[in-house]
């Protein structure tokens, strides 16, 4: 099995084992009645950026199977709880999307400190598109609930700095072999000693 496949399927799966301990432990912090911050973004964004659409879409599969199971169930009615988990799926593996090609795009053309940079732009990026599907498909899910856009983009802002100051910091800390997307086989340098220089 090639290695673009197996890692980032290796990695999914790790990523979204923690998500489902951090869940059932809950590790989280409460910042008000309706913001709780809890480390999930940054496994999910880091997922997405190191493991592709294999990883990001095993991992946030057990993140909602885990916010279903422990959050979501039993605060709406059924069917409209199993409607709730599948709306913040899609939003989330939507967003995650963008943030695994946008990342490989600034890692094959920047280095640091400009990589760090592209990546605080590519979290804001992450929250506008994932907060506006959810804020969407959550009045789908749950006709009546009347979630606001406003509410949810204030919300995040902080979740927004957090996120992408902790996963900026993880960036830096670790070494390029880790530090690449690995659900993409590297370009092969071309061989300039069989090149035939010009007359």
């Amino acid at each position: 099995m090639k290695k673009t496949i197996w890692v980032p399927a290796v990695g999914g799966l790790t990523f979204g084992a923690l998500s489902y301990v951090i869940t059932v432990a809950d590790i989280t912090v409460r910042i008000s009645e309706s913001l709780i911050l809890g480390p999930w973004e940054i496994i999910n964004t880091l997922s997405a950026a190191f493991f592709g659409p294999i990883g990001l879409f095993i991992t946030e599969l057990g993140l909602d199977i885990s916010g279903y199971l422990y959050l979501i169930r039993g605060v709406y009615p059924a069917p409209q709880d199993a409607y709730f988990m599948v709306g913040d799926y899609i939003a989330h593996s939507v967003a995650l999307l963008v943030v695994t090609f946008g990342y490989r795009f600034i890692y094959r053309r920047t280095r640091m400190p400009l990589l760090l940079a592209g990546w605080v732009l590519l979290m804001g990026i992450y929250y506008l598109v994932g907060v506006t599907l959810q804020v969407s498909l959550f009045n789908i899910a749950v006709p009546g609930l009347g979630v606001s856009y406003s509410v949810f983009f204030s919300n995040v802002r902080l979740e927004f700095i957090l996120v992408s100051g902790i996963t900026s910091l993880i960036l830096l800390a670790l070494p390029e072999r880790y530090r690449k997307p690995q659900w993409v086989e590297p370009k092969q340098a071309p061989d300039r000693d069989c090149e035939t220089p010009d007359q």
